[in-house]
Formats: C-alpha cells, structure tokens, sequence
C-alpha cells in the first residue's frame, strides 16, 4: 500500500480537495472520507531515520492513503491539524489522534 503525500489542501462546503502532484486537483466529499488520523511516521533524512507528525486521510474506495506530512506543506502544521479537526466535526468524520 504505497501512500500519496499532499501537497496543497482545500477544506470547505462538506469537500475536501487534494493536490498530490501535476495540476489536477482531487475532491472527496465528506460522507467519503472513512476516518481522519494524526500518527507519527519516519523521515529518512541522508543516513538517519527521525519521526514525523503526519495526518492519514482514508478514503473510501481509495486504496492508498493519503497523507499530509509536517514540513512538507508551507502551512503551519498545527493550523492545518485545527481546520481538518473543524471540518471533521462539522461533517461528521472521525478523527483521532
């Protein structure tokens, strides 16, 4: 199961959109998105492996994740974790972690 990265997100009116790469955009509705994760991953950063926080985001019918990565979005990765938390209250996803 190999994971897409995210490199931009939208949250808004019941959908989220993803961009992993190129220029198209992917929209999921909400009542899609199975549940909402904030983990702890790895960096391989040269020869070192450090933790990472990271949000998991699964889709139904999708069989990868996908996954927003700290440092890998110019956004500050705590506002990022309050907006998905937002839009997981408002539209009723599960969210852990």
């Amino acid at each position: 199961m190999a994971e897409q990265y995210v490199k931009e997100f939208n949250a808004d009116l019941g959908e989220l959109s993803l961009l992993t790469g190129g220029k198209h955009w992917k929209r999921f509705n909400a009542n899609k998105i199975s549940k909402i994760q904030h983990t702890t991953g790895t960096k391989k950063v040269l020869f070192f492996s450090r933790p990472v926080e990271r949000i998991e985001i699964i889709i139904q019918g999708e069989e990868t994740p996908y996954i927003i990565q700290k440092g890998s979005i110019k956004d500050d990765f705590q506002w990022i974790v309050d907006v998905l938390k937002r839009f997981a209250e408002k539209n009723k996803v599960p969210f852990t972690g």
